[in-house]
């Protein structure tokens, strides 16, 4: 399983799975999978012609995509939805979601925890987070032969980000801002609090710790990207160094990658088919008390 250059991985023999970043951070987000023939966009927050450029070094069309993921209705994270309405592509959100996306009846397929939907070669999984959105979700993909997850927009961990998280392959995770820049810059003290509160952005700090801690005795050696950094209160330097030394400090050492805010980023891929055992995690409630706010990070 290994990270490649873009225009590589499209080229070079086609991978059983890949996975590359479109875009990570407040400008957009948006990540393509490719499994066994199946194609999904995990959220759509990036520019359209980033979109149709990605799936068309696949040799694919927007129509042909099998289904979007919606992880909570923010800007930056449906930016692109509206070109994807109307077309035979189902759209995936919780119901909290969908009433805030305005996602179409007719197209939205509803994900709740512990209610996978499958999709070709993948099967896909809903794992509720805390952010301040209606009822925002992370995504345990499953191809049968890797596994990933995605959890880009989280105020705070919650131990039932642990199971996908040792069972993933690659792995990507908030890694937002680091705290000392967030309250020495030039942010408004209620949009600093806004970040740092439950249901804003994971730090630097908490992303390292709860990383290092998720994986303590774990056998395998799954990739690590880092997602949705802050240009203003970030340096993709400073995230990496903290998560590489609290995963030091636990005897594990990983391949960590912070993924670029504004540009494509690297095409994780796997060619390994090995039997996966079933995935299931325990059903989890949305947290009422979330608040549903526009999105400005």
């Amino acid at each position: 399983m290994t990270s490649q250059n873009p225009s590589t991985a499209t080229r070079a023999g086609e991978p059983a799975v890949s996975v590359q970043s479109l875009g990570s951070g407040s400008s957009g987000n948006a990540f393509l999978i490719h499994a066994g023939g199946t194609s999904l966009l995990l959220d759509c927050g990036v520019g359209i012609r980033t979109v149709t450029r990605a799936l068309r070094e696949r040799d694919l069309r927007l129509d042909q995509l099998d289904a979007v993921l919606v992880t909570h209705e923010h800007s930056d994270h449906i930016r692109s939805l509206s070109y994807v309405i109307g077309k035979e592509i189902p759209i995936v959100s919780t119901a909290g979601t969908r009433r805030r996306a305005n996602i179409p009846p007719p197209q939205w397929e509803q994900i709740s925890p512990g209610r996978p939907l499958a999709f070709g070669a993948i099967t896909v999984w809903a794992i509720m987070v805390s952010h301040d959105a209606a009822e925002p979700c992370g995504y345990l993909i499953d191809t049968g032969g890797a596994r990933m997850s995605v959890f880009t927009d989280l105020g705070s961990w919650h131990e039932r980000l642990v199971d996908p998280i040792r069972a993933s392959d690659l792995i990507v995770l908030e890694s937002n801002h680091d705290h000392d820049m967030l309250w020495r810059g030039p942010y408004p003290a209620h949009l600093k609090r806004r970040v740092a509160s439950p249901v804003g952005h994971l730090s630097n700090a908490d992303c390292a710790s709860s990383l290092a801690a998720a994986l303590r005795g774990a056998s395998n050696q799954p990739e690590i990207w880092l997602a949705h950094l802050s240009e203003t209160n970030n340096d993709p330097a400073v995230a990496r160094r903290e998560t590489v030394h609290a995963l030091e400090s636990e005897d594990i050492v990983l391949d960590v990658t912070p993924l670029p805010r504004r540009s494509l980023g690297p095409v994780w891929t796997s060619t390994v088919s090995r039997n996966a055992p079933a995935w299931r995690p325990a059903p989890v409630l949305s947290d009422p008390t979330q608040l549903a706010l526009d999105a400005l990070l």
